[in-house]
C-alpha cells in the first residue's frame, strides 16, 4: 500500500459473527488472519505508489457485486466514522482484530459500499432509486457520519423530490416511496431531519387537493404507500386532504377528482391496485358536492369557475354534466331543491352563452328535468320542511307554471302568503313609497351577485301603485275578460274624478290597457292619459341617465336579457354615430369590441368587455 495509509489492516464485513465471545481474543492468531494479512501484502506489493493509484483500487474493489467484506484501513475508519472511533479506541475486542462486523438488518451490501468510497473519496454515489439512498441515509447514521446525513437530506429533497414543491411524474414516484421512510424514522429514532422531511411531504400530498389528487393520488405508489401503512395513519392522511376542501376550492377539488377517476379508469380498470385511491376520491367527491349544493346560490351567480364552465371557457362540458349529476343524484333533499331550482333555471340557463350552445342548453334542461321531478314526487315532505319558502315571488310562479300548479301548493303553512289565499298571487301587495321600486329591487339583489362588493340601487322613480280601479279591472279580466268593457265603464262612472284621474297611471309590476269603446270621451280621456304618461316617464329617463352616468361609475344595460353590469370609462361623442354615447366595460366577455371602434381607441379593456350604449339603456348601480 502507499505511504500515506499504509497497508490494509482490516475487514469491515456485513453478516453476523459466529466466533464465541471467549474466542475473541485469539481470533487474531488464527491462520485464517495470518492468510488474510499475506494476501494483502501481496496485493501491496503489486500495487502503485502513489495515493491516488491506492485510493482507486479500493473504489475499485468496493465496486463489486453481491460483496459482503471490504479491506480497509483502520485511520481512515477511524477519522470518517464516530462509531469506528469509539470501536478502535476504546478497550474493545475489536480494536485488537482483523475483522469487524457490522449488523446486515441495519446496513445493506450496496449502502456500505457507497460509505466506504464517501470515506476516501468524499464524494457521494447518487443511486437511481430511492431506496438505495434511504438505506445509504440509515447506514450513515448508525455509523454516526452527521455529515453525509445531511447531504443525503440534501439530495432527497432537492434531486429526488424537486424541494417537495413540483408535481413532476418524477416527484409522484419518488415522494411516496420516501414518505413511509421519513416517517418510520422521525417517530421511532426522534430524527429531527425526518421529521422536517415528513412535514413536506404531507404538505405536498394533501394541502392542495386541486393539484395533488390529480397526480400523486393516480399513481402506484400512492395506492401501494396506503396499502402499508396502518388504517389509522391512511385514514389520517385522507382526513387531511379531506379537511382541505371548502368553499373557496370546492369546484377545484371536484374538478380534480373527475380528473382522477379518469385517469384511474384508464390505468387499471378493473380496481386490481387502485381501490384506496377510489375509497379517498369518493369522500372528497361527497364533501364537494355538498358543499357545491349548500352555497350553490353563491356558485351559480358570484364564483367565476361554475360561470366559465356555463360559458366554455375554463372546464368542458363533460365535467359539467358530471357536476349537476353527482350534485342532483348525491346532494338534493327537501330544503335544498328550491336553491337549486332558481340556480339552474335563473342563473345559469339565462347566461348569455347558453343560448348559443345546443349542448349546454340540453345539459340544463336535463338539470331542469331532474329537479322537477324530485319535487313532484316529495312535494309533501317538501311543503313540511319550507324547502321552497325562501324563493321569491317571481321564482315561485314560474316553478308553479313547470309543475302546472299553483303557487300555494308549493309554500308552507308558515309563509307569509300561505294564509293571504289566491288573491296573494293574482294582486300584489300595496308597496312602500318611500322605497324603491320592484325592478330595482330585483337589480340590487342581482347587482350584488355579480360584483365582489354589495352594492345597493338608489335609482328614482316616479311611478305610483296600482289604483282600486286597475286592481278590479285586472281582477274581472282574469275570471271574465268579455265582461271587461261593462266593469271599466261601471267603475269609472261610479268613481269620483280624483280616482278617474290616476286609474291610468303606470305601475310598478303591470300596466293594464283600457279597452276601447265607441264613446269618444273616454277615448280622449284615454289618449291624454298615454300622453301625461309618456310624458312623465321620458322626464324620469333624463333624470335618471343624465346626471348620474359619470366615469367610473358602475352601470347595468338595460336592455340586455340577461344580467350585464359594468363601469363607464367614456362618456362623449364618437365617430361612428351622433349625439352622446357612454362607453362600459362590462364585468363578462359579452361586449363588441376591446374600447375601439374602426381603428379610433376611445379607452382600453380587454377583449369582447367594451360596449357602447345611449344613455337611456344604462340604469346606474350605487
Amino acid at each position: 500500500m502507499n505511504q500515506e495509509h499504509g497497508e490494509c489492516n482490516v475487514i469491515v464485513r456485513i453478516g453476523s459473527q459466529k466466533v464465541p465471545a471467549k474466542r475473541r481474543l485469539s481470533q487474531s492468531k488464527s491462520p485464517l488472519n495470518k492468510i488474510a494479512k499475506l494476501k494483502n501484502r501481496f496485493e501491496s506489493n503489486s500495487s502503485s505508489s502513489s495515493s491516488s493509484s491506492n485510493n482507486h483500487s479500493i473504489i475499485e474493489e468496493t465496486k463489486k457485486e453481491n460483496r459482503t467484506e471490504w479491506s480497509c484501513h483502520t485511520r481512515v475508519l477511524h477519522n470518517e466514522s464516530p462509531y469506528f472511533a469509539a470501536l478502535f479506541g476504546e478497550n474493545f475486542i475489536e480494536s485488537r482484530a482483523s475483522v469487524v462486523f457490522l449488523p446486515s438488518s441495519i446496513i445493506e451490501t450496496q449502502a456500505m459500499e457507497a460509505i466506504i468510497e464517501y470515506m476516501y473519496t468524499h464524494k457521494i454515489r447518487i443511486p437511481d432509486s430511492v431506496q438505495e439512498l434511504c438505506e445509504m441515509y440509515s447506514a450513515a447514521d448508525y455509523l454516526g457520519m452527521e455529515r453525509l446525513c445531511k447531504e443525503i437530506a440534501e439530495i432527497m429533497s432537492n434531486e429526488k423530490c424537486h424541494k417537495f414543491s413540483c408535481y413532476c411524474a418524477t416527484c409522484i414516484v419518488n415522494i411516496p416511496e420516501m414518505f413511509l421512510f421519513c416517517r418510520t424514522r422521525s417517530i421511532q429514532l426522534q430524527d429531527e431531519g425526518m421529521m422536517v422531511m415528513t412535514e413536506k411531504i404531507l404538505t405536498i400530498l394533501a394541502n392542495d387537493p386541486e393539484k395533488s389528487l390529480s397526480t400523486f393520488w393516480t399513481g402506484r405508489q400512492m395506492a401501494q404507500l396506503l396499502l402499508n401503512l396502518s388504517d389509522d395513519v391512511s385514514q389520517a392522511l385522507s382526513h387531511r386532504i379531506l379537511y382541505r376542501v371548502n368553499k373557496s376550492n370546492a369546484i377545484e377539488s371536484l374538478f380534480a377528482c373527475f380528473t382522477a377517476s379518469n385517469l384511474l379508469s384508464a390505468h387499471d380498470p378493473l380496481l386490481s391496485w387502485s381501490k384506496p385511491l377510489h375509497a379517498t376520491l369518493t369522500s372528497v367527491q361527497a364533501k364537494a358536492t355538498r358543499t357545491i349544493a349548500r352555497y350553490f346560490d353563491f356558485f351559480c351567480c358570484q364564483y367565476p369557475a361554475l360561470l366559465s364552465c356555463i360559458d366554455g371557457i375554463t372546464y368542458s362540458f363533460d365535467f359539467l354534466e358530471y357536476l349537476l349529476l353527482h350534485i342532483l343524484e348525491d346532494q338534493m333533499d327537501c330544503t335544498n331543491v328550491g336553491i337549486l331550482y332558481q340556480g339552474i333555471v335563473c342563473d345559469l340557463m339565462s347566461r348569455h352563452a347558453v343560448e348559443y350552445n345546443e349542448h349546454v342548453k340540453h345539459i340544463l334542461n336535463v338539470a331542469k328535468v331532474m329537479v322537477l321531478c324530485y319535487i313532484t314526487r316529495r312535494i309533501g315532505d317538501i311543503r313540511h320542511q319550507g324547502g321552497l319558502d325562501k324563493l321569491d315571488k317571481s321564482v315561485l310562479k314560474l316553478l308553479a307554471h313547470d309543475l302546472d300548479v299553483r303557487p300555494k301548493l308549493l309554500i308552507s303553512s308558515n309563509h307569509p302568503l300561505f294564509h293571504r289565499g289566491l288573491f296573494s298571487f293574482l294582486i300584489p301587495s300595496m308597496p312602500n313609497l318611500n322605497t324603491s321600486s320592484i325592478y330595482t329591487q330585483e337589480l340590487s339583489r342581482y347587482s350584488s351577485r355579480s360584483t365582489t362588493t354589495s352594492r345597493h340601487v338608489t335609482v328614482p322613480t316616479k311611478r305610483k301603485s296600482p289604483t282600486l280601479t286597475q286592481r278590479l279591472v285586472r281582477l274581472f279580466k282574469k275570471f271574465g275578460p268579455h265582461q271587461e268593457d261593462k266593469v271599466e265603464q261601471a267603475v269609472i262612472n261610479k268613481l269620483p274624478n280624483r280616482y278617474a284621474s290616476t286609474s291610468t297611471v303606470h305601475s310598478s309590476w303591470s300596466h293594464v290597457m283600457l279597452s276601447n269603446t265607441k264613446d269618444k270621451k273616454k277615448h280622449s280621456f284615454t289618449n291624454k292619459m298615454k300622453q301625461r304618461r309618456r310624458f312623465s316617464e321620458s322626464a324620469t329617463s333624463s333624470q335618471v341617465s343624465a346626471p348620474l352616468v359619470a366615469l367610473n361609475r358602475r352601470v347595468q344595460l338595460s336592455r340586455r336579457p340577461t344580467l350585464t353590469v359594468g363601469t363607464v370609462m367614456y362618456v362623449g361623442h364618437v365617430n361612428f354615430a351622433d349625439g352622446i354615447w357612454i362607453g362600459v366595460e362590462l364585468d363578462r366577455r359579452v361586449g363588441k369590441n376591446d374600447g375601439s371602434v374602426d381603428g379610433y381607441r376611445y379607452f382600453t379593456c380587454s377583449p369582447n368587455r367594451g360596449v357602447f350604449v345611449r344613455s337611456e339603456d344604462v340604469s346606474v348601480v350605487v
